[in-house]
């Protein structure tokens, strides 16, 4: 399995799919890994692209530091692997609280960013979780059920049991420290005045039916502070990319192609 250290000796993971010329950067969200992306992969034509999946630094395959959860190193991060695959150029696609991280991505380095897909995206102002969800969430690190339980919550249409249950021992590979310092980030931290900035094609997918982050918070808090967003909504709950796969690649397909 391939990996490459971080400028802190931090062992990042990553998966690689394809050998096109368009690199594709999956960014997971909270206590997954980037196999959360397999079932979206798994109907996305690769023909003229290359995906790369990341275990963020405390999640998955990756190190288990017991520091640099902020914005900036989880987007040096990101392009410390863009540069272990010779990615001049990367397409970042964040899920959910990594929706935040890539458009700090775009913000860290604009020139090597072709567009952004953001999905179920995390804004970069600081949302309103209760402290005590973030308790709750980080006190079943560990367990597969519990953490798989949690995407659970999140979901409307079927999903297959046995994706839950990979996607829950996945999740439970990821450290305390990670799970409670990245809720942390995205309830206190902001760089939303810094959003002008970024100047690349970017997509929003949500779900109609996702209480996280519902279409009118992902227009006016995400897309609505970025220059060339454009919004698109299924009908589907927060987890997108497992609810509704094949449409998620679509989407993908049509965005690429787009960006020429």
């Amino acid at each position: 399995m391939p990996s490459v250290k971080a400028h802190d000796g931090v062992l990042l993971h990553y998966e690689v799919r394809g050998d096109g010329p368009l690199t594709l950067l999956f960014m997971h969200g909270w206590s997954s890994t980037g196999s959360y992306f397999d079932e979206t992969l798994d109907y996305l034509d690769l023909a003229g692209l290359r995906v790369v999946s990341l275990d963020l630094r405390g999640h998955g395959a990756s190190g288990k530091p017991d520091h640099g959860y902020t914005d900036e190193q989880i987007a040096v991060d990101a392009l410390t692997v863009a540069d272990a695959v010779k990615a001049d150029q990367v397409v970042p696609v964040g899920f959910s609280m990594s929706g935040r991280f890539a458009q700090y991505v775009a913000l860290l380095a604009p020139s090597r960013i072709r567009g952004l897909v953001l999905v179920a995206g995390c804004p970069a102002s600081p949302i309103p979780l209760p402290e005590a969800t973030r308790r709750d969430w980080v006190s079943r690190v560990g367990d597969p059920q519990a953490l798989a339980a949690v995407t659970a919550m999140f979901i409307t249409r079927p999903v297959d049991s046995a994706v839950l249950d990979r996607l829950g021992r996945g999740a439970a590979m990821a450290c305390e420290t990670a799970l409670n310092a990245t809720l942390g980030l995205c309830m206190k931290e902001s760089f939303a005045d810094r959003l002008r900035e970024i100047r690349v094609p970017t997509i929003v997918v949500g779900g109609i039916h996702d209480p996280i982050f519902p279409p009118e918070a992902l227009r006016d808090a995400v897309a609505g502070r970025l220059a060339r967003a454009r919004t698109v909504f299924l009908n589907s709950n927060h987890e997108v990319p497992i609810e509704q796969p094949r449409e998620m690649a679509a989407i993908l397909e049509a965005f690429v192609a787009g960006l020429g």
